[in-house]
C-alpha cells in the first residue's frame, strides 16, 4: 500500500490523496463488515444458547441461536449494528480479532496489523452483563428487554444512542373527490284495504271491585307570626292542606292554603303623670341609723357577684360628719355580706369515653338545637325539659334559626356543602336549590330579615378553584331562592330594623373592600360608605349594632391601623370610636359584643390581646383587666351576656376557663375551673331557658354540654 509521501513524490495532489484514501476506506470497511459479521454470528452462537433468550419470545422459553435470533429480530436492529460497523475510525470495532491486513500495491510495503477493536454481544437484560474490566474494554452489549446499547469503558457500563436522525415527514396526500350522489328509488303501490272482521261477543260482567281506602284527611297547622311585612304587629300564620302520605303530619309540600291572622294596632300610650312634690329632707339625730350598700370587694370572697350592706350610727364618730345623713366609713358598726352563687355542671355526657363536640347552638321557641356525635351518630340534637334526643342524622357544618325552622350548611351523598332546611314539627330536612351543581357552594352567614333569609354562597369554583361568592336570599313562605348580587364576596351579615349591612368588594381595584347595603323595600344592593377611599380596603369585620349604630374593626387608610369604628344608619356617617393602640399598627379589635351602653371586644395595645371596654355615652375606653402580661395566649373570647354579667373564655396561666366580669364594678374572677389539672376551654357559650350553656372538656369524659345556672345567696356578717 502506497504511504501519502510515496504518492507526493508521483506527483499526486493532496485532493487526489484525500479522494483516493476514501474510496479505500470504504472498500476496507465493506470488506470488515461482511466478514465480522460473520464472524460475530459465529462466535455468538456458541454463547446464546445459555446467557440470551430470542428477542421476540418470554425469558422462560428455550434459548434460540443467534441466527435464529438475528432473523427474527426487527430490522432496526440489524441497521443499528451495521451503523456500529460503518463508523470510521471509531474506538467501537466490531471484532476482537486483529484487523485484516491492507491490500498490497504494486511495490508498496505491507502494511501494519490494525489495533484491537471491539465486540458486539447481546444479552437478555441489563443484569446478564459480564463485569467491565480491561479485558472487555470498548465492546457493545445490546440489551433484548430494553432495546438499548451499552459500552464498557474505563471499568463501567455506559448506554450509547446509535440512532440516526429520522427522517422528514412526507407531505399530506390531496383529498380525493366526493362521489355522485345515487338517485332515489321509485315508492312503491299502496295495498289494498283488507276486510273488516266480524264483532266479536259480548264479555261476561266483572265482578264487584273491593272497598276504597279511606279518603285523605285535611290538617290545618297554626304557629306565631313575627312582626313583619305579612303581619305588622305580629300574628298567626294558619297553613291549611290535604295529608298525602298519611303520616298525620302537615308538611311543607302538603300546604294547599295559607292564611295570617293578625293583631290589631297598638294602643297610643297614655300621657305621663305630673310628678309629685319632693318630701321634705328628714331631721337626723345621733341616735339615728344609716345604711349604705355597695358591691362586694373581690378580697371579701364573693369574686365581684356580691353586696355588702353596711350600717351604722350618723354620730359622727371616727371622723364622720355627725347628722348629716350619710354612712360614712368610722361610722359603720355592722357588715353583711351578701354574696351570689351559681351552679356549674355537667348537663349529660353523651359520647361516655370519649368527645361528642357540642356547638352550633339554636333555639326555637322551649327547644334548644345543638350539633354533636354520641358516638353512633352525628346531627341535630334536641334539648328540651332536661331531655336531649337526636332529630336529624347527618353531617351539619353550622346551625341557625329562621324562625320557626333551623337552616345549615350540611353535605350531600357526594359531600358536597349545600343549603338545607330542617323542620322541627315533622323532623324532616332537605335542601333549598341547587347553587353549585357538582360543586360545594359553602353557605354561610344566615341571617333573617322579617321572613327572608339572606346568606353568602358561591356557585362556581372558578379560575383559581375557590369561586366568588355571591350574595343570595332565600323566602320562608314559599321556599323559592335566587340570587341577590353577584360576585361581591359578602361577610359579617347584620341586620339593622329591615336592612342588611355587610362587607362586600364588587370588583378588584376599583374599590375595596367596604361596608355595604340591601335595602329590602327597593331590593336594591349598594356601598353606603367608602371609609378607605379609593382601591384600597377598610376591610369592616366583627360587626355588632347598637339600635342604629354599627360597631366594627375597620382600617381608614389613615395613620391609626385597624381599629374600633362607628357607622350611623341613619345619616350615612362613619367615624374612629377608640383608637386603642396609636399609631399605624393598630389594635386589631375583633370579638364585639354589645352590653348595654358599652362595646366589649378583644383588642392589644401592643404586646397582647386583653378585654377591653368602649362607652358610648361619653366615647371613652380601657383595658378591663390583664390576664398575662406578655403572651396573646390568654386572650379573652366567646363574649356572652348573661344574669347581669359577660361570660367569656381566657386563661390567666393555668389553662383555658369560664370567667366573668360585672360592668357594675368592672370586676373580673374565674367563674369555674372546669379541668383544675388542664384547660376546659370552653366555647359557644349559649343562654336559653334562665340557662347558659356552653361546650366544655373536664379532663375526665371529653368535650360535652355544660351549664350555668341555679343562682343563690349566702348572707353572712363581717
Amino acid at each position: 500500500m502506497w504511504t501519502d509521501e510515496q504518492l507526493t513524490e508521483q506527483g499526486w495532489t493532496s485532493e487526489q490523496i484525500a479522494t483516493y484514501r476514501s474510496e479505500e476506506a470504504a472498500q476496507a470497511v465493506t470488506e470488515a463488515t461482511d466478514q465480522t459479521i460473520s464472524d460475530s454470528i459465529r462466535t455468538e452462537s456458541a454463547h446464546t444458547e445459555k446467557i440470551l433468550p430470542a428477542l421476540d419470545e418470554p425469558f422462560e422459553t428455550p434459548v434460540k441461536t443467534a441466527p435464529q435470533m438475528l432473523t427474527q429480530s426487527s430490522i432496526s436492529a440489524i441497521m443499528l449494528v451495521t451503523l456500529l460497523v460503518l463508523v470510521p475510525f471509531s474506538l467501537y470495532s466490531i471484532s476482537n480479532a486483529e484487523g485484516k491486513q491492507g491490500a498490497s500495491g504494486e511495490s508498496g510495503i505491507a502494511g501494519t496489523n490494525g489495533t484491537d477493536g471491539s465486540s458486539f454481544h447481546l444479552v437478555s437484560t441489563s443484569d446478564a452483563l459480564p463485569f467491565c474490566d480491561g479485558g472487555i474494554n470498548n465492546q457493545i452489549f445490546f440489551i433484548a428487554t430494553e432495546s438499548a446499547f451499552q459500552v464498557c469503558q474505563n471499568n463501567a457500563w455506559t448506554y450509547i444512542d446509535l440512532t440516526g436522525q429520522g427522517g422528514l415527514n412526507g407531505a399530506n396526500g390531496t383529498d380525493g373527490l366526493n362521489g355522485v350522489n345515487g338517485t332515489d328509488g321509485a315508492d312503491g303501490a299502496n295495498g289494498q284495504n283488507g276486510a273488516d272482521g266480524q264483532n266479536g261477543a259480548d264479555g261476561e260482567n266483572g265482578a264487584d271491585g273491593a272497598t276504597g281506602n279511606n279518603g285523605l284527611t285535611s290538617l290545618i297547622v297554626t304557629r306565631n307570626e313575627p312582626s313583619g311585612v305579612n303581619c305588622p304587629n305580629g300574628g298567626t300564620i294558619v297553613e291549611t292542606g290535604v295529608d298525602d302520605n298519611r303520616d298525620n303530619a302537615l308538611s311543607n309540600n302538603e300546604v294547599d292554603s295559607i292564611v295570617f291572622v293578625c293583631k290589631g294596632e297598638n294602643g297610643q300610650d297614655g300621657a305621663d303623670g305630673a310628678d309629685g312634690a319632693d318630701g321634705a329632707n328628714g331631721s337626723s339625730t345621733g341616735t339615728m341609723m344609716a345604711a349604705r350598700l355597695s358591691a362586694a370587694p373581690v378580697s371579701m370572697g364573693c369574686n365581684g357577684t356580691g353586696e355588702l350592706l353596711e350600717q351604722g350610727m350618723d354620730n359622727g364618730r371616727n371622723g364622720g360628719i355627725a347628722q348629716n345623713g350619710i354612712l360614712e366609713s368610722g361610722e359603720v358598726l355592722f357588715r353583711t355580706l351578701i354574696c351570689s352563687f351559681f351552679d356549674v355542671q355537667m348537663v349529660e355526657d353523651m359520647n361516655s369515653g370519649s368527645s361528642s363536640n357540642p356547638s352550633n347552638f339554636a333555639a326555637i321557641n322551649s327547644t334548644m338545637y345543638f350539633t354533636a356525635n354520641n358516638g353512633s351518630a352525628n346531627g341535630i340534637w334536641a334539648y328540651e325539659n332536661g331531655n336531649i334526643s337526636l332529630v336529624y342524622s347527618g353531617s351539619v357544618l353550622s346551625l341557625h334559626a329562621i324562625g320557626p325552622q333551623l337552616m345549615f350548611a350540611g353535605q350531600d351523598s357526594s359531600l358536597n356543602v349545600k343549603p338545607y332546611v330542617f323542620e322541627p314539627s315533622n323532623g324532616t330536612a332537605w335542601q333549598i336549590g341547587e347553587i353549585f351543581p357538582g360543586g360545594s357552594s359553602y353557605p354561610g352567614d344566615f341571617t333573617l330579615i322579617n321572613t327572608t333569609v339572606f346568606f353568602s354562597a358561591r356557585d362556581s369554583a372558578g379560575s383559581t378553584g375557590t369561586g366568588l361568592f355571591d350574595l343570595w336570599a332565600y323566602e320562608t313562605l314559599n321556599f323559592s331562592m335566587w340570587k341577590v348580587e353577584a360576585d361581591i364576596q359578602p361577610s359579617s351579615l347584620i341586620a339593622v330594623n329591615s336592612d342588611l349591612y355587610f362587607a362586600a368588594q364588587p370588583a378588584i381595584g376599583v374599590t375595596g373592600i367596604e361596608l355595604w347595603k340591601h335595602d329590602t323595600n327597593t331590593n336594591t344592593t349598594f356601598m353606603v360608605n367608602d371609609i378607605n377611599p379609593g382601591p384600597l380596603s377598610s376591610s369592616p369585620e366583627h360587626l355588632v349594632a347598637m339600635g342604629t349604630t354599627i360597631y366594627m374593626s375597620a382600617n381608614a387608610g389613615s395613620t391609626h391601623g385597624t381599629e374600633l369604628y362607628a357607622y350611623e344608619t341613619t345619616n350615612n356617617s362613619a367615624w374612629l370610636a377608640a383608637d386603642i393602640r396609636t399609631g399605624s399598627a393598630g389594635s386589631s379589635p375583633n370579638e364585639l359584643v354589645i352590653f348595654g351602653t358599652r362595646v366589649y371586644l378583644q383588642a392589644t395595645s401592643g404586646t397582647h390581646f386583653e378585654l377591653w371596654a368602649y362607652e358610648s355615652t361619653n366615647g371613652s375606653s380601657w383595658p378591663v383587666t390583664n390576664f398575662q402580661s406578655s403572651s396573646s395566649f390568654g386572650a379573652p373570647s366567646g363574649f356572652t351576656e348573661f344574669d347581669g354579667k359577660l361570660y367569656f373564655k381566657a386563661d390567666d396561666g393555668n389553662g383555658a376557663e369560664l370567667w366573668a366580669t360585672s360592668p357594675t364594678n368592672n370586676t373580673v374572677w374565674l367563674a369555674q375551673d372546669i379541668n383544675p389539672a388542664g384547660a376546659s376551654t370552653p366555647s359557644d357559650l349559649h343562654v336559653f331557658a334562665g340557662a347558659m350553656f356552653f361546650s366544655a372538656d373536664d379532663g375526665t369524659n371529653g368535650r360535652e354540654l355544660w351549664s350555668v345556672s341555679a343562682f343563690s345567696q349566702n348572707i353572712s356578717f363581717v
